[in-house]
């Protein structure tokens, strides 16, 4: 690490703090080489997560104005893959939004609303991972799935619930931006006043050419994000349900989630 962080920014960079990752992904805080505080996410080259990809999106979001860390560089050094960022200062919106009264967390739920609307408005070619031939709605989204959702009854799931209501995913509403994880953990907030404010969205490694109702219907079953799950049409709920299908997570409100959407959808877990 010492080498890559040399190659990459200098040899005055130092690692300061391991910090938690997922994805495959290593993180951790490091001091620049004038002292500025900076997070580097590492990879192996050629493996998942893809960090050159995710730092794409992540600037193709600022550029739409989305709040989002700078990212300071983002390339391949011996065999390793490097995406280094500014550090934004804040915390997470997950930590935050059960003490924060409704009334205070509008703001934050309004600006998360811009976000997707921004999303919404950066048009992709086709459907499927970004910067690759774009391809039918339906068969991207089978694609994910299949690269996503675990083998067993979880994925017997997800390929039922597409081939039940696949008419539903036409490509009519064309492809766009999607970050792909956006809960209330991936939601960096900072005091304001009384109440709070988005200081940026986290975490792009997910990034792809999807729906533009893909984010919005993801961000509903989380508490403190904009929406709610009660309100979801039968896209939404196909899509929530990949998502409850894609985590291994055996907590009790996944697990209550994953089954009263399937119950919904008429899927057999």
């Amino acid at each position: 690490m010492d080498a890559v962080l040399t190659a990459v920014l200098g040899g005055r960079a130092r690692v300061t703090a391991v910090l938690a990752g997922d994805g495959g992904a290593e993180v951790r805080a490091v001091t620049g080489a004038a002292g500025e505080p900076l997070v580097v996410k590492t990879a192996p080259a050629g493996a998942a997560p893809d960090l050159l990809r995710a730092a794409r999106a992540q600037e193709a979001a600022r550029r739409a104005g989305v709040p989002v860390p700078r990212t300071v560089a983002a390339r391949v050094v011996g065999g390793t893959q490097v995406h280094v960022t500014e550090h934004v200062s804040g915390s997470r919106w997950s930590d935050v939004h059960p003490s924060v009264a409704d009334a205070r967390r509008r703001a934050v739920q309004d600006a998360l609303v811009d976000v997707l609307a921004r999303l919404r408005g950066v048009a992709q070619a086709g459907f499927g991972d970004l910067g690759a031939p774009g391809a039918a709605e339906l068969d991207a989204l089978r694609g994910r799935t299949r690269a996503r959702v675990p083998a067993g009854w979880r994925a017997r799931a997800a390929e039922q619930a597409l081939d039940r209501y696949g008419a539903l995913f036409d490509g009519s509403g064309g492809a766009v931006l999607v970050h792909g994880d956006l809960h209330h953990g991936n939601v960096l907030v900072r005091p304001d006043g009384p109440g709070w404010r988005l200081a940026a969205v986290l975490d792009w490694d997910s990034a792809w050419a999807g729906p533009a109702d893909a984010d919005a219907a993801r961000a509903a079953l989380w508490d403190g994000m904009p929406g709610a799950s009660d309100d979801a049409d039968d896209r939404a709920a196909v899509q929530q349900l990949l998502w409850c299908l894609e985590f291994q997570d055996e907590g009790s409100r996944h697990r209550a989630d994953t089954a009263r959407l399937a119950a919904r959808l008429g899927v057999a877990l």
